[in-house]
């Protein structure tokens, strides 16, 4: 896949990295970034909008008058969750949950404040309590089909390529719906299909512009990571320079296109593209990484920051991101034991193409082929398409 779309590609490529070189931003020569309705931006998708501080504002003020309004709640905790997913700062996650306090333990809050509950516990990485708040909701609402994208992105997260393709099924009954193919493709990717996914992203990029522009950024994305994987390394940089064109402050995007670019060797220019976002954690850890690789100055200061971060989130009672974690110790302290131990823990809740691969690296620096074992045969049993991991289990069965 796509040998014969890399000579096209060059040019476009090269000025791209002069303009990243010259310090051009990229927003200057964007399409407008245009937030659809709430019917097409998908929350499958990792993407928020900055909330409004003056709306936050005049809510809080309204439920510390009246703190079991629901439907000032849900509209709070919708704010606190946009702005979690701006800025990467997980403490606005929970500034959600506390708005939604008077609700949590209800076995069925009204539907709006189940939905927000839902995505709190996805954003904790509490999957089996989404799981069970998602299935209460289609219950009530079986034609909910953010609902049922949500279920089964919960379930391909951890792995339950099955559950989450079951999920997906009633999205099928109308042609004209695109839910479908959005439900489906991510699946595709995972279980042997990966051309048939990238094929089906690219020519659903028409119909998204035209009536869902926030799936453009996320399509791109999600083929980059294709395109990775299969090894057209050419054809990913592309789709990742057409998603930094459109949104090059988006979270998401600059985490992975950071490692795609780490992975080509080019720490150098991670540093440049992320050094005005390190307010993320995972963007704070690549741009560790890249320091670290290219001997920066700002390495050492990175680290501490980061593991100052970790041990805040300790603090407030939170465990911090498994998978950044892992790589943390891996990667930056050269721990291979203790990231071992933490990619296993981060494992057995996602199962993600990234929990894998930072799982079967540990395993490698720790020269212990069996902790790999559960990895290498969950790839197998799903026919999983990834030229990195395969070096990886040929590196690990040769120990």
């Amino acid at each position: 896949m796509g040998g014969h779309r890399r000579k096209s590609l060059q040019v476009v490529i090269k000025l791209f990295f002069v303009m990243l070189s010259l310090g051009i931003s990229l927003a200057a020569f964007a399409e407008p970034y245009i937030p659809a309705s709430d019917d097409d931006v998908l929350e499958t998708l990792p993407r928020g909008l900055v909330a409004d501080q003056s709306i936050v504002t005049a809510l809080r003020q309204r439920l510390d008058e009246q703190p079991k309004d629901a439907a000032s709640a849900a509209i709070l905790a919708k704010q606190y969750l946009q702005l979690g997913n701006s800025t990467g700062d997980p403490r606005y996650w929970g500034y959600a949950q506390s708005v939604l306090q008077p609700w949590w333990e209800l076995k069925k809050p009204p539907t709006n404040i189940l939905y927000l509950r839902a995505k709190l516990h996805e954003k904790r990485h509490a999957y089996d309590p989404a799981v069970a708040d998602y299935q209460t909701l289609l219950s009530a609402q079986p034609g909910n089909a953010q609902a049922r994208l949500d279920l089964s992105n919960v379930y391909r997260v951890q792995g339950h390529y099955e559950k989450a393709q079951q999920a997906c099924a009633p999205l099928a009954n109308s042609a004209a719906d695109k839910n479908f193919q959005i439900c489906r493709d991510p699946l595709l990717a995972l279980t042997g299909k990966a051309d048939q996914a990238y094929d089906s992203l690219r020519n659903m990029l028409p119909w998204a512009r035209s009536h869902a522009p926030a799936l453009v950024v996320s399509n791109r994305i999600l083929m980059a990571e294709i395109a990775t994987a299969l090894g057209d390394t050419d054809l990913a940089r592309w789709d990742y320079f057409a998603g930094m064109v459109l949104v090059p402050d988006d979270l998401y995007l600059l985490r992975a296109y950071a490692d795609f670019m780490l992975d080509q060797g080019e720490a150098e220019q991670v540093l440049s593209v992320l050094k005005d976002h390190t307010q993320d954690n995972g963007i704070l850890l690549r741009a560790a990484i890249a320091a670290d690789i290219a001997g920066d100055k700002r390495a050492a200061q990175y680290k501490q920051e980061l593991q100052s971060r970790f041990d805040e989130i300790r603090l407030r009672g939170d465990t911090p991101h498994g998978r950044y974690e892992a790589r943390f110790e891996l990667e930056l302290k050269h721990n291979p034991e203790k990231a071992l131990q933490l990619a296993r823990a981060n494992w057995a809740l996602q199962k993600e193409p990234r929990d894998t691969r930072n799982l079967l690296e540990a395993a490698l620096a720790a020269k212990d082929p069996d902790a790999a074992a559960p990895a290498i045969e969950f790839l197998r049993q799903n026919q999983t398409q990834d030229v990195a991991m395969q070096r990886l289990i040929e590196q690990i069965e040769a120990l």
